[in-house]
């Protein structure tokens, strides 16, 4: 417990004394003493967008819609030369040499200075834990920047900083590696230390011991080894920035058996479907290398955050079969989920930030690749609910034992993601209204999606022009934003999320306009 001793030895964070800051306090957000609920919705292709006015009409739409926190990817690598507009980028490596490009960094500020405008927040995420190799021709028709997982991450880092020696999760344990990383939040964090429009910084999205298709991890990644990760440059952030918070970017997975780095009092029972039954599952047992519990005792992590993607990771407490009423079990495990980590943010005193989640419709199943994937899945339609009230739930099916092959596990979280565009409004519907009547503090769905964009500034060469393609990696050929399965853009969930905006507004004694 050595380290939660020196944890609990910091300073309290002193927070900007200029009105406007979001900050955390009393186990809420807070701006100058008042509450802060907010929904929010991620647009991480924001910074791939070269025309100015797109921009600012995505943000005018985003703001029109009562989202009022932007989550954006704050980076994005290139490795060795390119002809990539600059703005479109954040840092270059060549022949290992590090370089900070100053037009990415740019591009940012410009969102957070129109953000301001407009009243809302951006939450920055520094890198990604999603970052597999695509083929040498690219992504066929689609081109770096265009999917969430193509803006390079932590084996971007390890690869070029250890390429002897490629493990996914020396990113957390070399030295070297880490000292690279600490360049870069160098770069960035100082710059934007004292805008208003800053949320927060994330440290990496979804950040776990294993990396995408085709990393390989050292097998020495616990849970013990990412929290002391957090807890070291969560206080670096804080010692570039003192004025705004800090998330990990974890998934949200727990481990109650797991030894804590960190001391405290915060365990309280987690609901856990058809809890009791061996084994705990992937999302309680540790094997992510992430322990909600134990990240919300650091001291530097200002907030309790997760994500919930069903179609891609089970979070019960037993893997499931595909067999009758599927759907209505996959909605009652996003339901025990919120209720855990609006539960276990409480208990250790501080808000939570509901960061990302998604559910594939079948329109848009043509268009979903896996975050640790380069290839569209094979998916196919979850035909077997009911579809009648969200309450009545049958917990009676045949779960997968440990004998089950990995293939038929994909097959059955593939079929958990590819729902009717009824079913996706029902689980949209569900699971925000049970987050703002538990009171998660902010409710961010994945991802935002704006039609009529302009595309591509004619007067830059950029990646496209280089292989050839019809826009940049902001917007497809019909000037539509990137789709990678959970593009958001029918009327139905837009009007869903506005209402969760009007509703967290409400809770905050503000009345929405």
């Amino acid at each position: 417990m050595e380290e939660s001793l020196f944890l609990e030895a910091i300073d309290d964070p002193r927070w900007n004394d200029t009105p406007g800051f979001v900050y955390a306090e009393d186990g809420k957000f807070k701006i100058d003493g008042k509450d802060f609920f907010f929904a929010g919705t991620t647009a991480y292709w924001l910074t791939q967008v070269q025309v100015n006015d797109d921009i600012c009409k995505t943000l005018e739409e985003i703001a029109a819609d009562d989202q009022e926190v932007v989550r954006i990817w704050g980076f994005r690598e290139v490795v060795g030369e390119t002809n990539d507009d600059p703005a479109t980028f954040t840092q270059q490596w060549v022949d290992g040499c590090q370089k900070c490009n100053q037009a990415g960094i740019d591009r940012i500020k410009y969102i957070l200075d129109e953000a301001e405008k407009l009243g809302l927040f951006v939450q920055i995420v520094l890198t990604n834990n999603w970052a597999p190799d695509f083929p040498a021709d690219g992504q066929g028709n689609q081109q770096p920047g265009f999917l969430s997982n193509s803006y390079g991450g932590i084996d971007t880092f390890v690869k070029q900083t250890s390429p002897e020696n490629c493990d996914h999760d020396l990113f957390y344990t070399d030295e070297a590696v880490k000292a690279a990383y600490k360049t870069w939040l160098s770069c960035i964090i100082p710059q934007l230390a004292n805008h208003k429009a800053l949320f927060a910084w994330e440290l990496v999205n979804d950040l776990r011991c294993q990396g995408a298709e085709g990393t390989t991890t050292s097998g020495n990644c616990d849970t013990q080894t990412i929290t002391r990760w957090i807890s070291e440059l969560s206080q670096f952030v804080k010692s570039l920035d003192p004025n705004h918070m800090v998330a990990s970017g974890d998934g949200g997975f727990f481990c109650p058996t797991c030894e804590k780095v960190n001391s405290g009092d915060s365990h309280h029972e987690l609901k856990r479907w058809n809890d009791g039954y061996p084994p705990a599952g992937p999302g309680f047992d540790g094997s992510q290398g992430i322990d909600t519990e134990d990240i919300l005792r650091i001291k530097t992590i200002d907030f309790g955050g997760f994500q919930l993607f069903p179609d891609q990771f089970n979070y019960a407490a037993k893997a499931k079969n595909n067999g009758e009423n599927h759907f209505d079990c996959v909605l009652q495990e996003g339901l025990d989920w919120i209720d855990n980590h609006v539960d276990t943010a409480a208990a250790a005193g501080k808000p939570v930030h509901w960061s990302a989640f998604g559910l594939v419709e079948i329109d848009d199943a043509p268009f979903f690749v896996p975050f640790n994937s380069t290839q569209v899945a094979d998916t196919f339609l979850d035909d077997t609910s009911d579809d009648n009230n969200p309450e009545d739930w049958d917990d009676n099916y045949d779960g997968l034992d440990d004998t089950t092959t990995e293939a038929t596990r994909m097959r059955v979280k593939r079929k958990q993601g590819v729902s009717s565009d009824r079913q996706q409004k029902r689980a949209y519907g569900t699971w925000a209204g049970r987050a703002v009547k538990k009171g998660a503090h902010g409710i961010t769905n994945y991802q935002k999606g704006k039609k009529g964009l302009t595309g591509r500034d004619k007067g830059r060469r950029s990646i496209e022009v280089r292989q050839q393609k019809h826009r940049n990696a902001g917007s497809d050929s019909q000037g539509n934003s990137p789709n990678d399965g959970y593009r958001i853009t029918k009327e139905g969930i837009r009007n869903i999320f506005k209402r969760t905006g009007k509703a967290q507004k409400k809770k905050s004694g503000r009345d929405s306009d």
